[in-house]
């Protein structure tokens, strides 16, 4: 089973994602302090928008358009198309930069920032474009070598210069551009060998920018919806409730967002081979195994995280913000399974089908609704409005994306195989309930073992999300040598 093989390929990269993603709250947390470690995920959550708003449509083109590239003999003349667009976009991401110096000229602790995150703009694209065109490819090996070390190394290296230096929220941001210097003095000459002797018309520019810019406005609505609150938490309440606010979103969202991503990795890619090859019916039947993975996997971990909320974030969040971060965690969990779904899933049909201005368009919905939400409750309720807020964004989104997407592409929604999913969470609350409160790490292990084993256990009886037939598929393809 190809989609079984790519899930192992593409673990490794996973589980550093994970490990620089909690490894990054535990540690920085504590070594920035509350406010820091707000300032950090304020303007990192700004590094991201301006990024994929300026970056973006470029490698979304690298990863669109490298596997029919290579199939017509035009690879060449693919990537001198997408360094074109990369250094046309790196000077729109150069005037965002200047604007975002002047905005903050008044505000020293930020204005610090902005030198690294300069820096980081191109190195990130050179990155994520050398990414996105070894996972058109299929080249999962590579893909994960060079993500993972940019991952931990960014992570490692941050945490070295929080831990013995005096830089402050600067320290995360030092350590990511470190390790992209030392990626992109490999994966730079592989691009520019790439583009060897090919030509950038201007027929392809538009072809490329028609299917990027609308992805890029997508995205950067979907970084909106998720980032907007952070700016408005800063407006209302303060750089400490950033902190507080983003601490709980890395322990949970990022978990079940992980999940998600890791499916679509693997996933997505054989959902648009289908597509291209077969059609819509092939691609819809593809489709299933990534929609039973992603709730397989997906559903379970939000409930686990939400059972165990008060364990996770003694044991992973430093003192200074806990509190804040122990009420948010439950609705975080399942806001970032909502959110994955629509990123990962439904959003899929518009790009197979290039409707993705569509899908922007269709995506300004919940962001309006997220920021009129927040502006309505996070005056009243705080942190809890501002997640509550969210949670109502994504579930618009995802009703209209769903809906409409099946116009084009009638991606499947398996609702048995949910609900048999469902039922395999609901076994784990009593389980759980009955682990004594030890606190910190003794009750977040026995609490999380126990869940964990009674889904399993639950799951495999029920057979929900298809699981027994999924782990018979992986041991045969694992027994396949040679396989890729």
């Amino acid at each position: 089973m190809k989609f079984a093989r790519h899930l192992a390929g593409y673990l490794p990269v996973n589980l550093a994602s994970a490990l620089a993603s909690f490894g990054g709250v535990y540690v920085f947390t504590r070594l920035l302090g509350a406010d820091d470690y707000g300032r950090y995920a304020l303007m990192f959550s700004v590094m991201a928008l301006i990024h994929t708003a300026t970056l973006a449509p470029a490698e979304a083109a690298a990863y669109r358009f490298t596997a029919a590239a290579e199939a017509k003999g035009e690879t060449a003349d693919h990537f001198a198309t997408v360094r074109s667009l990369l250094l046309r976009s790196l000077v729109a991401s150069a005037l965002c930069m200047a604007l975002l110096a002047l905005i903050v000229s008044g505000m020293p602790d930020y204005l610090r920032l902005v030198p690294w995150i300069a820096v980081l703009l191109p190195l990130g694209t050179i990155l994520q474009t050398a990414l996105e065109a070894h996972k058109a490819s299929q080249q999962v090996s590579r893909y994960a070598m060079v993500a993972s070390f940019n991952l931990l190394g960014g992570f490692l290296i941050g945490a070295l210069i929080a831990w013995q230096t005096d830089a402050g929220a600067a320290a995360p941001f030092i350590g990511i551009a470190t390790a992209g210097f030392l990626l992109c003095a490999a994966e730079l000459p592989w691009l520019l060998s790439r583009a060897k002797g090919g030509l950038s018309d201007t027929q392809r520019r538009r072809i490329y920018l028609a299917y990027g810019l609308p992805i890029a406005a997508a995205l950067s609505l979907d970084l909106l919806l998720s980032a907007a609150d952070r700016l408005l938490i800063a407006l209302f309440m303060g750089e400490a409730a950033v902190g507080a606010y983003a601490a709980g979103y890395g322990v949970a969202d990022k978990t079940v967002l992980l999940l998600c991503a890791w499916a679509a990795m693997a996933g997505a890619p054989l959902v648009m081979a289908a597509y291209e090859g077969e059609g819509k019916a092939a691609a819809a039947l593809e489709a299933r195994s990534l929609i039973s993975f992603i709730l397989l996997l997906g559903l379970p971990a939000a409930t686990g995280l939400a059972l165990v909320a008060e364990p996770l974030a003694e044991a992973m969040i430093g003192e200074d913000l806990r509190a804040g971060a122990t009420q948010i965690i439950p609705w975080i969990a399942f806001a970032g399974l909502m959110n994955g779904l629509l990123i990962h899933y439904f959003s899929e049909a518009f790009q197979l089908a290039k409707k993705t201005a569509e899908r922007a368009l269709l995506m300004s919905v919940p962001v309006v609704v997220n920021i009129a939400a927040n502006l309505v409750l996070i005056p009243r309720f705080g942190l809890l409005g501002a997640v509550a807020s969210t949670v109502a964004a994504y579930a618009v989104g995802i009703i209209l994306l769903g809906v409409r997407g099946r116009r084009y592409v009638a991606l499947p929604m398996p609702w048995m195989d949910a609900g048999r999913v469902a039922l395999a969470c609901l076994a784990m609350w009593p389980v759980v309930m009955l682990v004594p409160q030890f606190g910190s790490w003794i009750e977040l292990l026995a609490k999380a073992l126990a869940g964990g084993l009674t889904y399993i256990a639950v799951a495999w009886a029920l057979d929900a999300g298809g699981a027994r037939s999924f782990v018979q598929d992986s041991r045969r393809a694992s027994s396949q040598p040679g396989a890729s």
